[in-house]
């Protein structure tokens, strides 16, 4: 059975019309005119007139032949095995669903051509190949959020094309586990054959995530085949910007900022480097500054810029690096935004407006003033109200008296302090021991505590007092502590305190009392700290949180507490970013909108919650600056920049890909996606090379004869 992968091109065959049309324009009209002197000649030329007829029809017949395989060569026939329709349970139709990468590796250009022009380049081949009204197709964009072009599988094979002519690779970086399930799913939804055709530029740090996928048959369904689309060239060399930090994290309106930004050379030899940044206030105002680096091969470096960071509105730097094989990763984009007060929040479940108790103390001592010129604002909630709190606003959380911690709490508290937040846990009245192992079960194996309490002592005035009598005072906790608070504060008799088990070998103890044992001491958990005081400021255990070295011990407290990268990382293009801040009805009055670089309105969301207006940034497809406004105001921005990941563009093996899927039971294969071949070899014999070799046989044997003949 011979099947027409293109039959409407059968059309073509109207062409045979103009062989013959030229056969009859050489058919000249005659006019009899007789000479007597050559009428002995006629039965002579007789013969030959017969024979040169022959010739002309010899000649016609081959040009019409070379016309019609060449028309039906561009119909691209297959022969069907007659067997073929039995092993496919009678129905000879395929399903090929084309996996194209669409990560940002993608836009890497090689000699001024795009890999992503290389690769779409395949997969309109591969459709190009398939049985139209026959087979059924589909294409699977992968990329942060892949998705199919077509709810389902088609035999509109014309429009699977029209899509993919507007394909363009993104800024994204591919979900390629995601994008081989929903292949999967299309696969498993036919009867017949199954292929599956990968083409990617096979960034290996995508796809080393595949690499180690063990449970590749729960994706595809059985009898699947895979085909792999290898991109027949070297990586090229690469510069790129990552990760752009400022520093403090929480600065302050007219506060000296130091802005980084890693600057990488993805490539093999030592290059020279021009960084230059960008900076813009609330004002429009635009200053630049440059500096030069020289990278070694494989190597990154810290780039630091100063600047002060203005009195209201947000401050944006844009990082840029001269163009070269991929683009997007050259620029980079950080929003710093000023604080005129640090957030910071006080829980405690006593009441602050009673002299004595440990809130009461920390309130006064973080707002010593009680008004607009203190350094910190500072709020009060009790436990019960940790769960339904947006934490990551603040800058530091001090805890003082609990009453039981709820597993809620608990775990909204650990959340905290994993995702970059600072913590001082005193220990005052209260379920002290029962509350600390809540919030070290929570935290699982990793370990939260610098040290487990071992229970209350209570010293009478008879005892000897108990003081702080030493301290790493030249730490970066304290250096600020002068020698005066350092005297004021050993001076200070604690009636209680607990006692400190073993401290863990991670933990660094801050402050010793005159018996030795641990008074206050930190440990790193997850991007944030955990502080324990085995004290507290509450009246019934010390004189402390009477005392002026209180208020700068908790003012030093609070500065030290501010983590030392920044918390709020920048997000990738692709998912959803949501701002920490939350904004108050009065700042949404006029309407929140969300715009790009180009001051263009992008796809936002805002949301009503108990603690204010929540913004989030839906999609974002390119890196940028995105900034929240009200109007013509500026209420927060975030930069958007490409994933790190992206800039390698070094390749993976395809051959352990391909044993790997082997391992698991596919049937696999490898082409280059310039020379790619039809993906129906699988169901037949491509037949229209033979038609181009006998039409160019048959123009070869007509000129044969012309040039025999004429002789």
């Amino acid at each position: 059975m011979i099947s027409l992968t293109t039959p409407m091109l059968l059309a073509g065959l109207a062409l045979l019309a103009l062989p013959l049309i030229a056969h009859l324009v050489n058919r000249h009209s005659r006019q009899t005119l007789i000479f007597p002197s050559i009428a002995l000649l006629v039965a002579a030329t007789a013969t030959q007139a017969r024979l040169s007829r022959l010739r002309r029809l010899i000649l016609l017949s081959l040009r019409m032949l070379a016309f019609a395989l060449i028309v039906l060569a561009f119909t691209r026939p297959v022969w069907i095995d007659e067997g073929y329709a039995g092993q496919s349970g009678g129905d000879n139709s395929a399903a090929v669903v084309v996996l194209l990468d669409a990560s940002a590796s993608t836009g890497q250009r090689v000699d001024g051509v795009a890999a992503s022009e290389r690769l779409r380049g395949a997969a309109k081949r591969t459709l190009d190949a398939l049985r139209s009204g026959t087979d059924v197709a589909n294409v699977v964009i992968a990329d942060a959020s892949p998705q199919a072009m077509f709810p389902r599988l088609t035999a509109n094979l014309p429009a699977i094309q029209q899509r993919l002519a507007e394909f363009e690779p993104t800024e994204e970086r591919a979900d390629l586990v995601t994008a081989l399930g929903i292949a999967g799913r299309f696969l498993s939804e036919h009867p017949g054959r199954r292929e599956l055709v990968v083409i990617s530029d096979m960034q290996a740090t995508n796809w080393s995530e595949i690499a180690g996928e063990d449970s590749l048959a729960e994706l595809l369904p059985k009898a699947t085949r895979v085909k792999f689309a290898e991109v027949d060239q070297q990586p090229p060399a690469n510069l790129a910007l990552h990760d752009p930090q400022h520093f403090p994290t929480r600065p302050l309106a007219g506060q000296a900022c130091d802005v980084t930004v890693l600057a990488a050379n993805y490539s093999g030899q030592t290059k020279q480097v021009p960084v230059t940044v960008e900076f813009q206030g609330s004002g429009n105002e635009v200053t630049t500054e440059s500096q030069t680096l020289s990278l070694a091969a494989g190597e990154q470096q810290t780039v630091t810029f100063t600047t002060t960071v203005p009195r209201e509105g947000v401050l944006t730097a844009t990082f840029s690096i001269p163009n070269d094989a991929l683009d997007v990763d050259n620029r980079a984009y950080l929003a710093v935004e000023a604080s005129a007060r640090l957030p910071v929040l006080v829980v405690s479940d006593g009441d602050p407006q009673v002299p004595g108790t440990a809130a009461y103390y920390m309130l006064r001592a973080l707002m010593p003033h009680g008004d607009e010129t203190d350094p910190y604002a500072a709020e009060h909630i009790q436990s019960r109200d940790l769960p339904g709190k947006s934490l990551n606003q603040y800058a530091a959380m001090f805890i003082g008296y609990l009453g039981q911690l709820s597993t809620e709490a608990a775990a909204a508290i650990v959340k905290y302090v994993d995702e970059g937040g600072g913590v001082v846990f005193f220990c005052g009245d209260g379920p002290v021991q029962a509350n600390l192992a809540a919030l070290q079960v929570t935290a699982g194996d990793r370990g939260l505590l610098p040290w487990a309490p071992e229970g209350r002592m209570r010293f009478s005035r008879q005892d000897e007092p108990l003081r702080i009598t030493s301290g790493r005072w030249q730490s970066r906790w304290f250096r600020d502590f002068d020698e005066q608070s350092q005297l004021a504060v050993a001076q200070i008799h604690f009636q209680q305190i607990w006692s400190a088990g073993v401290p863990d070998p991670t933990a660094e103890v801050l402050l010793l009392f005159s018996d030795g044992k641990p008074a206050l001491g930190s440990r790193l958990f997850g991007a944030g700290q955990f502080v324990l005081a085995g004290f507290s400021p509450q009246a019934t255990f010390s004189d402390l949180g009477k005392h002026g070295a209180f208020v700068a011990c908790m003012q030093i407290l609070a500065k030290s507490l501010q983590p030392q990268e920044g918390r709020f990382r920048n997000s990738p293009p692709g998912p959803t970013y949501y701002f920490p801040q939350r904004f108050s009805t009065e700042e949404a009055g006029g309407g929140i909108e969300v715009i790009n670089n180009a001051g263009e309105a992008v796809p936002s969301r805002t949301t009503t919650l108990a603690d204010g207006i929540s913004v989030g940034l839906l999609d974002p497809k390119t890196a940028g600056l995105y900034r929240v406004t009200n109007g013509q105001r500026t209420l927060a921005a975030v930069g958007i920049n490409v994933d790190p990941r992206e800039s390698n563009l070094e390749t993976l093996e395809i051959d352990s890909l391909q044993q790997q899927f082997a391992a698991q039971g596919f049937e696999t294969e490898l082409q280059s996606a310039d020379g790619w071949q039809s993906s129906l070899d699988y169901a037949g014999r491509p037949l229209w090379g033979n038609c181009l070799a006998l039409a160019l046989c048959a123009i070869g044997c007509e000129m044969f004869l012309l040039g025999l003949w004429r002789r």
